[in-house]
């Protein structure tokens, strides 16, 4: 129950915020990519950024998990070894 007021909760609030956000801009912009121009909605630039942020986000914490996996692993192994030699 705890994780859910801590965890789902604010990804609700967070998604009702990008819906209502949506929903309210949906006016057409220009967007100038270095070999083309293309006109998208507001809010779909808006999504498209905010989904590299977290695919970016993501990757940079699996790496500082994977990171610290294997520290932990490593100091088990130590610690092994200084409990059986003693």
């Amino acid at each position: 129950m705890i994780r859910f007021v801590f965890i789902g909760l604010p990804l609700l609030l967070l998604f009702l915020i990008a819906l209502a956000f949506g929903a309210l801009n949906k006016q057409v912009v220009a967007v100038d990519f270095i070999i083309l121009q293309q006109q998208l909605n507001l809010a779909t630039i808006a999504a498209v950024f905010l989904a590299l942020g977290f695919i970016i986000g993501l990757l940079s914490m699996v790496g500082a998990y994977w990171v610290a996996r294997r520290e932990v692993r490593q100091l088990k192994k130590q610690w092994a070894k200084s409990k059986s030699t003693s």
